[in-house]
């Protein structure tokens, strides 16, 4: 007689959002067995939108917006009065758009993970999942991001307001000692895409995927989650390539 499968661990709440840290494959072996999302999903957009908020009282929103157009040469012809006008448009709409951005991006963002991941996987891979599975993996392999949101915090309140790049805060990747303005944007792109939190994240839906599906080894799911982040590399290096 064949031997009954072995059934994953129940584990509470905070066992599942410690374990991810420390001892990742039993927590998605249960999320595998019973997806949940809800825990995660609140932590990581709630700091998202701490983050946020800190960066509008701290940096405030006219000092990224002047910067990006200090640093455009495109427009560098621009007089003063041209500049203090697009610096009013910029906030009109970026203030909105990146409070927006803090509350529904982190759900649209593993929403759109986990999909891909989904199709890849049972597409490329055989892996039979369901996308509450994929979701419930996608959102918990995201926990390490709620390191780099709180130390991205640090960094704001100790450095210089003029010196703060909401887009690159932490020096955890190669794009970070490259000077932008003189740097090719394609490498800067490129250098700034693998950043320590990046591969963690991998290693994790990689951890995670291989766990729930049916013969999957870590190899074989890290390449399966390698090969989307690629081609969005590839895509927003050649964008930058082109357009600058």
């Amino acid at each position: 007689m064949p031997e009954p499968a072995v059934q994953p661990k129940e584990m509470g709440e905070l066992g599942r959002l410690a374990g991810v840290f420390w001892e990742p494959k039993p927590v998605f072996q249960s999320l595998a067995a019973r997806p949940r999302f809800w825990a995660p999903l609140i932590i990581l957009t709630a700091l998202s939108l701490c983050y946020i908020l800190a960066f509008t009282k701290v940096v405030g929103w006219d000092q990224m917006i002047r910067s990006q157009i200090e640093s455009n040469p495109r427009l560098e012809q621009m007089s003063a009065e041209q500049r203090e006008r697009a610096v009013e448009q910029g906030m009109k709409f970026g203030v909105p758009m990146g409070f927006a951005g803090a509350v529904l991006g982190p759900t649209a963002i593993y929403l759109t993970v986990a999909g891909v991941l989904l199709v890849c996987f049972n597409l490329l891979g055989g892996a039979g999942l369901r996308y509450p599975q994929a979701f419930s993996i996608t959102c918990y392999s995201f926990l390490p991001t709620a390191v780099s949101t709180c130390l991205a915090l640090v960094v704001m309140f100790l450095k210089n307001p003029e010196d703060f790049d909401i887009r690159n805060p932490l020096p955890l990747n190669a794009g970070a000692f490259l000077d932008p303005n003189s740097t090719a944007k394609w490498l800067h792109r490129l250098a700034s895409s693998v950043d320590l939190f990046s591969i963690w994240v991998m290693l994790l839906l990689a951890v995670g995927f291989s766990a729930a599906a049916k013969r999957m080894t870590f190899g074989r799911a890290l390449g399966l989650v390698l090969l989307p982040w690629a081609l969005m590399v590839l895509l927003k290096c050649g964008w930058a390539a082109a357009f600058g």
